[in-house]
């Protein structure tokens, strides 16, 4: 790889860099939020659930921007779209902060999408160190954004609107280290006719299987990201102890979502890779129903977890895929139904923490969860393209 190479992965790991920390930014500031605009939890949910329900609504048009303008200025666009939601969501009412959210949900989503088809297109000799290094950065933003959103608010005085605004302003970078791609304009070639529609791509098993494998891995890593600070400070854990914690998990993702991609590679089959992902976030989801106080221990197998589930869930979309066409046609389609399906997680699981006064339902909804995550890895990690 020369250097031209090199500074595309550069690009590339710049952008992932923010496909998460604006999302992760604000569940250790939802106590605050929940009481300056007066939120439920079914409500404030709906912060964490909105992007997400974004990258359902949104996964198929994204697609289609990036095949209409090409992938490098689409990508471009998104961190635009995550800096200007940022500045949105600060403004002084709380239907901006929807409005900026929304629009931020937005922007990850042409990045989650069309970040395949970008692996695919310039490093197809490589795809397990490209997909390795932007899973490990996405991890890496999301645990800056959780260990610093607490301390830039409270310690150093910026308050919750100034503290998601100066982790927001991050894309800005991200879009400025891009900038060189956008003049290379690749263009994803149109599909065959009888593909334009998708409805190929929809009716093959293996996208289905790889959209519950990719949902039902998001659901589990959206709600605990958004309500593990609260369920800690339901226990008397500090606020920024809660944050830590919740960075905690998101840091330990970063070398399993290096290491998994690379594994992933170089064998046909991942059913037994994807397996084990489940039976981790199992395991961390039972861990903290019945023994809550080793929340310590629960959070590490959780970071392990989400690290290895994301990593694999994007590997899967290159390797399913014959051609940078059809992978952005697969991202587009799986991440749709999956990120669909996951959004109801985060508002789901406040709403019955609001019914029960408790935990303990919630997190055993969680660990059915985990259930349907192992039977579609089943078929997600069978050795078949699309």
């Amino acid at each position: 790889m020369g250097r031209r190479g090199w500074f595309t992965l550069l690009g590339l790991v710049l952008l992932a860099l923010n496909l998460r920390a604006a999302i992760v930014a604000v569940p250790p500031l939802l106590p605050e939020l929940q009481v300056d605009l007066d939120l439920d939890r079914s409500a404030a949910g709906l912060l964490t659930a909105l992007p997400v329900l974004c990258f359902g609504l949104l996964a198929p048009f994204a697609a289609l921007f990036g095949r209409r303008v090409g992938v490098e200025l689409a990508l471009f666009a998104a961190m635009l779209g995550i800096v200007l939601g940022s500045l949105t969501r600060t403004l002084p009412h709380a239907g901006w902060l929807l409005v900026g959210t929304a629009i931020i949900g937005a922007g990850i989503t042409v990045g989650n999408v069309l970040l395949p088809s970008a692996v695919k297109q310039h490093f197809p000799g490589r795809p397990g160190l490209a997909t390795g290094l932007s899973t490990a950065a996405m991890t890496t933003g999301a645990t800056v954004a959780a260990a610093v959103s607490a301390p830039l608010a409270y310690t150093m005085g910026l308050g919750w609107r100034g503290s998601l605004l100066a982790l927001g302003g991050f894309a800005g970078v991200a879009a400025l280290g891009w900038l060189p791609q956008v003049r290379r304009r690749h263009r994803v070639p149109a599909p065959p006719p009888q593909q334009r529609s998708g409805g190929g791509i929809l009716r093959s098993p293996v996208t289905w299987q790889l959209a519950v494998f990719m949902g039902t891995q998001s659901m589990l890593y959206y709600t605990v990201l958004t309500w593990l600070p609260s369920m800690l400070r339901d226990q008397g854990v500090a606020p920024t102890r809660a944050g830590a914690a919740l960075a905690v998990l998101n840091l330990l993702g970063i070398g399993t979502a290096l290491v998994v991609p690379t594994l992933a590679v170089r064998r046909p089959d991942q059913r037994g890779l994807a397996l084990v992902v489940a039976v981790g976030w199992a395991a961390a989801v039972l861990g903290l129903l019945a023994l809550p106080t080793w929340y310590l221990l629960w959070t590490v197998l959780a970071g392990l977890a989400q690290g290895a589930a994301l990593g694999l869930a994007l590997t899967l979309l290159v390797l399913r895929a014959r051609t940078p066409g059809s992978a952005r046609q697969l991202s587009g389609a799986v991440q749709s139904v999956g990120y669909l399906l996951s959004a109801a997680g985060p508002v789901l699981v406040g709403a019955l923490r609001d019914v029960t006064a408790g935990w303990r339902v919630p997190l055993a909804a969680m660990a059915a969860v985990t259930a349907v995550m192992a039977t579609s890895a089943l078929g997600a990690g069978r050795d078949r393209q699309v």
